[in-house]
């Protein structure tokens, strides 16, 4: 028991080390994004852009007047007559070109020690973000490893597979659960950790969407990158079909419709979302009513995947004013075990056989 405190006490010192590490090099990041060059480069680039569009344009005008005056000229005058208004022409040409070309040189002059000081802040940044993603990704392995060697010693429940080839994997997620790793020591625990000690023989495992912590239900993992990638973007085309359902913690008086709240998290309240006319981004949900009473059974179908999207869109006033119970988060005072939010079905495209893949989740609540 000594051994294992002394274990314990070993890593927490590590990991408090290194998350101060990467919250400097973050807090570096921060600063060198934030400086004022990149402001005022940009400024001084549109201003030119604009002053060269704005010439451009008297310039064509200019050019069309000449076109106009040539074909006017060859019309109209012969010999040394023509040749001295077709040479004015030219020296206006000549001379707009110069006006052009010296504009140019001003800019690329004015803003040369602006490019040369971005590329040296931009080299510093890469060199930043590399030694943040080494680090990072180092203690990920090193706490990972750590979870492999308990679980050797230790017994953990294998999770419901819903269904599995040789492609993908589609799980039964507990409520509780993280679906990745977190970056903490005792947030090692998670679907895609249990996966890789359960199915040990597969080199590439990856999840390709997420579920919060306290939802359970259908979660989908990759086996390949290019799996994972094709996955991904079915994903992001809002090509995949989802649904939940949930209990609510008090009565609502409608039965089906769409809710369409816009979402914003504020930094210094994460992972707290809130609806925000302004600065959210779209947040669309589709309900229908299963089950009418004072905790009725939803359905929820996201037509976006924005985070805790579903819980706020129930508790909020101008959604249903009810939260899921079990939500203390979102203003559910009711008691309840757990969050009583599933994911019960969910249809996409194989990636691989391209038919149309569709799993069932059931309800334990």
């Amino acid at each position: 028991m000594t051994c294992r405190l002394s274990h314990i006490s070993e890593i927490e010192l590590i990991e408090h080390q290194t998350l101060t590490k990467l919250a400097q090099l973050k807090d570096e990041l921060i600063v060198l994004k934030g400086l004022s060059v990149y402001g005022t480069y940009g400024q001084l680039t549109q201003q030119y852009a604009s002053q060269l569009g704005q010439m451009k344009a008297r310039h064509l005008q200019r050019k069309q007047a000449r076109d106009r005056k040539r074909n006017q000229y060859r019309n109209t005058l012969q010999g040394e007559g023509l040749i001295h208004a077709l040479d004015s022409l030219k020296r206006e040409s000549q001379q707009d070109s110069i006006e052009h070309r010296y504009l140019k040189q001003k800019r690329d002059q004015e803003l040369a020690p602006f490019v040369k000081t971005i590329a040296q802040t931009d080299q510093q940044i890469k060199r930043l973000k590399q030694q943040y993603t080494t680090l990072s990704r180092q203690w990920q392995a090193k706490m990972q490893a750590v979870y492999a060697a308990e679980q050797a010693s230790s017994e953990i429940l294998p999770l419901p597979i819903l269904y599995q080839d040789r492609a993908l994997i589609v799980v039964d997620k507990p409520a509780g659960l993280l679906s990745v790793p977190g970056r903490r020591y005792w947030q090692q625990d998670s679907v895609l950790s249990r996966l890789r000690w359960q199915l040990s023989d597969h080199d590439f495992l990856q999840v390709v969407h997420r579920l919060d912590q306290a939802t359970s239900g259908i979660l989908v993992l990759a086996k390949s990158a290019s799996v994972h990638k094709a996955l991904g973007q079915q994903f992001a085309q809002h090509q995949v079909c989802k649904t939940y359902e949930a209990i609510l913690s008090r009565s609502i008086t409608k039965t089906a419709g769409v809710i369409d709240l816009p979402l914003w998290g504020r930094p210094e309240e994460r992972p707290r979302q809130s609806v925000n006319m302004k600065q959210g981004k779209s947040s669309v949900t589709r309900f229908k009513v299963l089950k009418a009473g004072e905790c009725p059974r939803v359905q929820f179908v996201p037509h976006t995947g924005r985070t805790h999207q579903l819980r706020v869109h129930a508790a909020h006033p101008q959604g249903l004013d009810s939260p899921i119970l079990g939500d203390s988060l979102y203003g559910c005072l009711n008691q309840a075990a757990r969050l009583h939010l599933h994911a019960t079905s969910l249809q996409l495209i194989h990636p691989v056989t391209q038919e149309q893949l569709q799993v069932r989740c059931e309800v334990q609540f």
